[in-house]
């Protein structure tokens, strides 16, 4: 790592440390023949004789006929082992989707909550995976809990709420569920088709996961963060499926809010850079969608609300590079990802990945238009939108577009995306503002072999870049195996590339990267990973202006204790005169290596389960300080209703030259009721104490009601729950929605 100041704590990777990873990664490796469904299988679903009852004894013998076969067994995702079969049943007609569970759990069921789409992975759960594309390009997920509420997830919407139904039963040693699924909830063609499918099953008292279908590259992550639609390449198909063109034709949907404000912030704003403004609250504004195809859409919005009463984001954690937030609003989150098309993009392990078009730094805007959907193999979007910054008297008029021709096994991929901005002037710019990016690349995978090749190109080009044109080029070849995987790469960013509606941690960078990772089980070990990286990167001036190393272990045990990633992060970057995006501008005068070092050891006990327990310490010598961060927290329910969640977070830094100490200090407490499978309100108080953080301090009080109103939702806010601000502000909003569920 030469070119970089690697400080001692850095490189306190004890011996006993060394030889764990040792022994892990030179432990034998013995394939198996897994007990589950593998991804070649294909079975005909069949059609029901007439519409099924909810009943989740499955007494009507037309079940029977839908009976899913199973080669075996399940497989346990988390353990890497046969799992006890659950039955599945699952049959079609011209307006439902039915699937029946039964389901064997010798041990006490758990079923903890009782407010739907809150929650979710805390409970026992079965669930139904579903891709009607072909091409891994649309992706549905319905799961219930023993107690019957409702999780569902879309690839193409993370707003995704239909009205679909389910019913529950417990029995001797296991439980039964039943769903009734609109068809019309999902993007259908007509005629007849074929359908990726899964089933799967959590296990909440274990932390373990079960699914039906398996491949040894499947991945198992924790909490409500599995099932994935990563894997939808190894889904199982199910034939025969004939669907009528009226069960096929998407309903148009038609939303608008209404909003006040009250109290002394009811008028500030945070904004996509993390600043609180003052931004005059919209008390009226709707969107809609409107289907040009069964599965093409026509969105558009106007006077879109920019409240985030749906959801907040907040840390107190010095990071190295800006953290990459979810979009919620309607109107960008609608078919998101065929915008942004490319899977492949430039990350340095420890930003996110760098992207095109990166809808939270938009602002406030006025309205917007765009087209998104797919078709056999191809999935495509284009859009529109315009608006005013209130910070800048700036007027934008932007478009991008984003294209996918992707086969459903991902052996090859091939995609183009892009920006053209328009603004009318910026705080760095004199006059009218031109940001043109355009994206192109391929990916290529062998089953076989494992081997994985991709390149991506970007070009920028306008008066937005001081250059008036940037490229950011990267690829790499990549082998992945059952237990193990092995990436080389190279990516090369050109000085001050940086697109306007994009997010680019970092420029003027060019060299390899590449990482080395290792998985497996054991007999005391439910699973273990190890994931070893590094980069570096020089500047135009041939300094290292970004290196990066690191090495993480992570341990689940059977007694519930695990190790979740403990291992050093050694990084420098080069900053000039304070610039750590480029020095190019200045000639590279003044050089100044950062390092941003530390060694993280989080140990989590019962992790999965509804009982949680996660602390973690990180130390090191980073951004110029010598750092210490304490995280500590638990959630666990309180009857049937409650739910009780603690969290303490410290962030101790002390200057490396002037010996001044900076710090910082959050304690929150957060309870949960459950009032109904509709409606639920949260309260949470919070104190921050110190400066070293991004936090302001104080003592914030926050409350939260959410009820999903057959018309619409409504939603009574206090306080700003989670973000970087105390706010004294009182939000109410009501959602009616006509047509179509929400996000279908």
């Amino acid at each position: 790592m030469a070119g970089s100041s690697v400080s001692a704590d850095a490189t306190t990777v004890k011996p006993a440390l060394i030889a764990t990873y040792t022994a892990l990664v030179l432990a034998c490796f013995t394939p198996r023949a897994s007990a589950a469904v593998p991804p070649t299988f294909s079975f005909p679903m069949a059609k029901a004789p007439h519409p099924l009852a909810l009943d989740p004894s499955l007494a009507d013998p037309a079940w029977q006929a839908g009976k899913v076969p199973s080669v075996g067994g399940w497989e346990n995702v988390t353990t890497r082992n046969p799992a006890p079969a659950t039955t599945v049943y699952v049959l079609y007609d011209p307006h439902y989707l039915y699937v029946g569970f039964v389901v064997p759990q010798p041990g006490p069921l758990t079923a903890t909550q009782t407010t739907n789409d809150v929650g979710f992975g805390t409970d026992d759960y079965v669930g139904v995976g579903i891709d009607p594309s072909g091409a891994g390009s649309q992706g549905y997920f319905f799961e219930t809990t023993p107690r019957g509420v409702r999780y569902q997830q879309s690839l193409e919407n993370v707003r995704f709420r239909p009205e679909w139904q389910t019913a529950t039963a417990a029995e001797p040693g296991g439980w039964r569920a039943v769903m009734r699924i609109p068809l019309d909830d999902m993007r259908l063609h007509n005629g007849s088709q074929t359908w990726r499918i899964t089933f799967v099953r959590g296990v909440a008292a274990r932390g373990e996961h079960l699914s039906w279908s398996y491949d040894p590259l499947m991945g198992d992550q924790g909490g409500g963060n599995w099932p994935s639609f990563n894997d939808l390449r190894f889904w199982p198909s199910a034939t025969s499926i004939a669907i009528a063109g009226s069960a096929a034709k998407p309903k148009p949907r038609l939303e608008l809010f209404a909003l006040g404000s009250a109290g002394e912030d009811r008028d500030v704003y945070q904004q996509a850079n993390g600043q609180f403004i003052q931004e005059k609250t919209r008390p009226l504004g709707l969107d809609f969608t409107y289907p040009l195809a069964s599965t093409i859409n026509l969105v558009g919005t106007l006077n879109p609300d920019f409240s985030n009463v749906e959801t907040d984001q907040q840390t107190i954690a010095p990071q190295e590079f800006a953290r990459q937030l979810t979009e919620y609003r309607p109107f960008f989150a609608q078919g998101a990802q065929y915008i942004n098309p490319n899977p492949s993009g430039y990350s340095n392990f420890n930003a996110p990945q760098n992207i095109v078009f990166y809808s939270p730094s938009v602002g406030p805007f006025d309205r917007g238009a765009k087209i998104e959907g797919s078709r056999g193999l191809q999935s495509f979007g284009v859009l529109s939108f315009r608006g005013y910054d209130e910070m800048t008297n700036d007027t934008f008029d932007d478009q991008a577009f984003g294209y996918k021709h992707a086969l459903q096994d991902q052996t090859f991929q091939y995609w183009a995306d892009g920006v053209i901005a328009n603004h009318s002037e910026s705080p760095a710019l004199t006059g009218p503002v031109h940001d043109q990016t355009f994206e192109y690349g391929a990916k290529t995978r062998n089953l076989h072999t494992g081997l994985v090749l991709s390149f991506n190109q970007d070009i920028e080009t306008g008066n937005w870049n001081p250059l008036g044109s940037a490229h950011s080029t990267n690829g790499f070849a990549d082998v992945h195996q059952h237990n193990w995987e092995i990436n080389a790469g190279y990516a090369d960013i050109s000085p001050l590339y940086g697109p306007i509606d994009g997010y680019t941690s970092n420029s003027d960078i060019r060299g390899p990267q590449g990482f080395l990772a290792f998985n497996g089980a054991t007999r005391t070990l439910k699973n273990w990973s190890v994931f070893m990286y590094g980069d570096r990167f020089v500047d135009r001036s041939g300094a290292v202006h970004e290196s990066d190393a690191g090495a993480f272990l992570q341990m689940s045990f059977k007694n519930g204790f695990s190790i979740n990633g403990m291992g050093p992060t050694v990084s420098t970057l080069r900053g000039y005169d304070g610039n750590f995006y480029s020095g190019y501008l200045n000639g590279y005068q003044h050089g100044v290596n950062v390092p941003f070092n530390l060694f993280g050891l989080p140990i989590g006990y019962r992790d999965g389960t509804p009982t949680p327990i996660d602390v973690s310490a990180n130390w090191g010598n980073f951004d110029g300080a010598w750092t210490h961060l304490y995280t500590a927290s638990t959630s666990r329910p309180l009857g049937s209703r409650f739910t009780l969640g603690l969290e303490y977070d410290g962030t101790y830094q002390r200057d490396n030259v002037t010996g001044a100490l900076n710090s910082q200090f959050l304690r929150r407490v957060g309870l949960g009721y459950n009032i109904s499978p509709r409606s639920n309100l949260s309260i949470g108080l919070r104190g921050i104490n110190g400066t070293g953080g991004f936090a302001n301090p104080g003592v914030n009080l926050s409350a939260a009601y959410h009820v999903q109103l057959r018309s619409g939702d409504l939603y009574v806010n206090y306080g700003s729950p989670s973000s970087i601000a105390t706010l004294n502000r009182l939000i109410v909003k009501y959602v009616f929605r006509a047509g179509a569920d929400a996000g279908t």
